[in-house]
């Protein structure tokens, strides 16, 4: 089924920083410091086929197929951006008729 209206649906997803929980879980070998990213669970109410658990329930995002999702939005933006500039000529070859007259 092809991607349809991303952009509504990826804006509601919020990048967040965040510090994962190293000294909880030393031996799942998390990194260190600053993170970026999405919630998992945000993720998971708009594209649950983006979201993998564990066998220990711990979440996370699939980001390589956000990329597939992200490009339709740039698509969707093109399209929106051609519309736009179309209207705009528009209006430009109508002010200037106007003018003329």
């Amino acid at each position: 089924m092809p991607l349809t209206n991303v952009l509504t649906q990826i804006a509601d997803l919020n990048p967040v920083t965040y510090n994962l929980k190293t000294d909880e879980f030393p031996q799942l070998g998390f990194e260190e410091g600053k993170q970026v990213g999405l919630v998992a669970q945000d993720v998971e109410l708009i594209y649950p086929e983006l979201v993998r658990t564990d066998d220990n329930g711990f979440k996370s995002v699939s980001y390589e197929k956000l990329s597939v999702i992200l490009l339709e939005a740039v698509k969707e933006q093109q399209q929106q951006i051609d519309e736009l500039s179309d209207l705009i000529n528009g209006m430009k070859s109508e002010i200037a008729s106007l003018r003329e007259q």
